[in-house]
């Protein structure tokens, strides 16, 4: 009987060890911050979830998507957002930088999955650059995949369609 009881505690470590080593953290949200405003980092906003802002959040997110607010910070024309989706079964947490209403860069702050993880690499990140929305919150833009990383490329390309709308509600944004 001990021996059973020690063999299942050292089993519930390692499956939950593996679960808690499968999370990297490539950019803190302090460094994101630094790289999309190099001089000094402004104030954090935010946009209320509801009415509008909610209704086009769950349209692109899905309808059990909930939030408080909608954070991000803005410095003239240019916004930064920090998002999270889920890949597969665990959360993306992705930085996105928005300039003159079209995507300038995307980073991946942390990655908890243990497929997909490709999505961190620049070669996978840097076609997002440019990109902008069109009718019914799509991109102007395919996004290639990545065999083997579906769910995690199309959380990225869910969270880059709700930084580019959300952006297209901040009041001192004018994307027309």
């Amino acid at each position: 009987m001990i021996r059973f009881l020690i063999i299942s505690l050292f089993i519930g470590l390692f499956l939950n060890s593996k679960t808690v080593f499968s999370e990297e953290v490539f950019l803190s949200k302090k460094d994101f911050l630094k790289i999309a405003f190099s001089d000094e980092t402004p104030k954090r906003k935010g946009l209320r979830f509801k009415g509008e802002v909610k209704e086009i959040a769950q349209k692109i997110m899905g309808s059990n998507y909930k939030k408080i607010r909608m954070k991000y910070w803005r410095q003239d024309q240019k916004t930064a957002w920090i998002l999270e989706r889920i890949g597969k079964v665990e959360l993306i947490t992705a930085g996105f930088i928005v300039e003159n209403c079209r995507i300038s860069s995307v980073h991946v702050l942390i990655y908890r999955e243990t497929h997909g993880w490709e999505v961190k690499y620049p070669s996978f990140r840097d076609q997002f650059v440019g990109v902008n929305m069109i009718a019914d919150y799509k991109l102007d833009k395919s996004i290639d995949g990545i065999s083997g990383a579906t769910l995690s490329v199309n959380s990225m390309e869910k969270m880059t369609r709700l930084a580019l709308a959300m952006n297209s509600l901040v009041p001192e944004i004018n994307c027309k």
